[in-house]
Parts: C-alpha cells; sequence; structure tokens
C-alpha cells in the first residue's frame, strides 16, 4: 500500500518537475530575415512622426521557423544585442539592426517541461536583464514564480512569488523591469478594480524578489481602454509604460511616460502622460515589448517589438525604432 502511495505521489508531481540539464545548443538553421519597411513608410522623404517620437527603423521579421514569433517582451542585453521572449516558450537574442555590425541571432527554448504535453510556466510575458551580471528574470502567465537565468541560459532558478496567483492565469505579469536604483517594479494586465477600465495592480520589490516575498502594492492609471504591456526605463532615469487597446478596426498603441520613477511608491497611485499615440494602418500592430536606449549623438530611442498571436495571416512580427524629442 505505502508502494502504491508513493508512486501516486510521484505521479502527480511529475508534471511539475523541470528538465536541468544543460540545453542543446541553438539550432543554426533558425535563421532571421531583416525586412527593411522604412523606404515605404517614408511620405515625401520625411520619416513618420507620432507625437514625440519620430519613426528611425522599421523591421518586418521573418523566419523559416514555424515556432518563430509570438514576441511579448523586450530587454537590452549589452550595447549591440536585443533580448526578445515569446510566449512559447522561447527567447530570442538578436543584433539591433540599426549597428553596423554583421547581424546574428540566437535562439532556444527556456524552460523544458519533463512531462509531455505541460505548459507550465512556460507562456513568458515580461523580462528584465540586470545590467550588472546579465542575468535574465522573466515573469510567466500562471505561475506562482519567477524564472531567474543566467546570461547564456544554461541555468535558471524559480523563485516562488505566491502574490502571482492572485491574478488570472492570460492576465498576469505583462510588465516587468530592474531599475536603476535596484527596485523590481511588476505591473499586471488584469484591472485593479471591477469598476473601472483604468487601473492595473502593481508591485514593488526592493531589489531581486526573494522566495516568499510580499512585495509592496500600487496602482497604474492608464489611458480609458489601454491596458499595460510593458515597462522600461529611459537613459535619463524616466519610466516609460506601453499601452495596448484592441479595437474593430485594429490595435491602438500608446507610450507613455512617468517623469520621476519615485512615483512608484507605496500605496501610490501613478498615472503617467501620454507622449505618443501609434495608429498608423501601415504598422498597427499588437505591440508588446519596449526598450529604451541611449544614442550615439546623446538622444534616446525608443524599440517596440510586436507579438503575432500565432496570427500569421493577420498580425506579423514587426521591430520598431523611433526617436524621442529633445525636451520632452
Amino acid at each position: 500500500m505505502r508502494r502504491i502511495a508513493l508512486f501516486l505521489l510521484v505521479l502527480a508531481l511529475v508534471p511539475t518537475i523541470y528538465v536541468r540539464q544543460q540545453f542543446p545548443p541553438p539550432n543554426p538553421d533558425d535563421r532571421v530575415f531583416y525586412h527593411d519597411l522604412l523606404p515605404g513608410l517614408r511620405a515625401g522623404g520625411a520619416p513618420p512622426r507620432y507625437g514625440a517620437l519620430t519613426l528611425v527603423g522599421a523591421w518586418q521579421l521573418t523566419s523559416p521557423d514555424r515556432e518563430f514569433g509570438n514576441f511579448s517582451a523586450l530587454a537590452v542585453r549589452n550595447t549591440h544585442d536585443l533580448l526578445a521572449v515569446s510566449d512559447r516558450n522561447a527567447v530570442m537574442v538578436f543584433t539591433r539592426p540599426d549597428q553596423p555590425l554583421s547581424w546574428r541571432t540566437w535562439q532556444r527554448e527556456t524552460i523544458h517541461p519533463a512531462w509531455s504535453g505541460q505548459e507550465i510556466d512556460t507562456d513568458s510575458e515580461s523580462v528584465s536583464v540586470d545590467p550588472r551580471n546579465g542575468q535574465v528574470l522573466i515573469g510567466y502567465e500562471g505561475a506562482g514564480a519567477f524564472h531567474l537565468f543566467s546570461p547564456d541560459f544554461s541555468r535558471d532558478r524559480s523563485i516562488a512569488a505566491p502574490v502571482l496567483l492572485e491574478w488570472p492565469n492570460n492576465q498576469g505579469p505583462e510588465a516587468m523591469r530592474q531599475l536603476a536604483d535596484g527596485r523590481t517594479v511588476v505591473i499586471g494586465e488584469v484591472f485593479a478594480h471591477w469598476w473601472s477600465r483604468r487601473r492595473y495592480p502593481g508591485l514593488i520589490w526592493p531589489g531581486l524578489p526573494r522566495a516568499g516575498q510580499a512585495p509592496a502594492r500600487f496602482e497604474l492609471v492608464m489611458p480609458e481602454g489601454y491596458r499595460p504591456v510593458e515597462l522600461a526605463q529611459a537613459p535619463d532615469g524616466r519610466l516609460l509604460v506601453l499601452g495596448r487597446k484592441f479595437t474593430l478596426g485594429g490595435f491602438r498603441t500608446v507610450v507613455t511616460m512617468i517623469d520621476d520613477p519615485a512615483a512608484i511608491r507605496p500605496g501610490a497611485q501613478v498615472e503617467p502622460h501620454p507622449i505618443a499615440w501609434i495608429a498608423d494602418p501601415r504598422i498597427r500592430d499588437n505591440y508588446e515589448g519596449m526598450v529604451a536606449t541611449a544614442e550615439a549623438d546623446g538622444s534616446t530611442a525608443i524599440w517596440l517589438i510586436s507579438d503575432s498571436n500565432e496570427m500569421v495571416w493577420l498580425q506579423r512580427t514587426l521591430l520598431l525604432k523611433l526617436r524621442l524629442a529633445r525636451g520632452v
């Protein structure tokens, strides 16, 4: 009887066990092609402008890999490379296409479930790279934990965060960033209150989340109907929040700004102000990833990547580079 009970216990635990062996090397056949869209988007030679942002780069990314796409978050890996995660349990490191270098891409899975058919912890929705050590923190929908990966994704550990289970499976930690002051900020896509379509719950950890550590809470107040899908920090310290709205005419995007990161504090209601609305039908898509980078001329660039949502006949994987106007 004890053997039967032990067998049933092991069987119940199998779906949550992950293979921790070293991942196979990336497949060299996972090629990614960049199609430059900017020449066709220029009207009379002038690049399109959306509020305080000017479009200075636009690429459509394609690949023969059937699992390619569905990118839901973006991070800066180093001076030349960006890192995107997808809700198909994949990560892609790629050279910024504006760099005068040989472009390269590197793709692989993040977590390997040991139980065939299980998708526990594999719908990655948010990512942050620690610039001090290159470690990668990923948030997943429907999971009560983060995963912290080594820079090459050969090792990882789970960080229990039971507070994440308060959010629905498909409206979890949609936006996350480790700020320059050391704090980790996470924003959920679920409404904070049933009576408001503008307020969303936010969590604050004083540093890298520790297992079981209770975060402080705040609320983010977005423009009506727009859900927060990404959080980024500009080189000057200001915060950017990407908002997405679905309408019968397609997706709409807003980029908003929080002038002072200190505004995010326990108990606060933080309302970022819009700096750009993107509804151009030529590049309209489901943008979910965003980062900000410092440019050689001292300006700030904002990068957006879209999530194709497995609907390749309707949506594309687009990468945009937009320059923030000086003085904004």
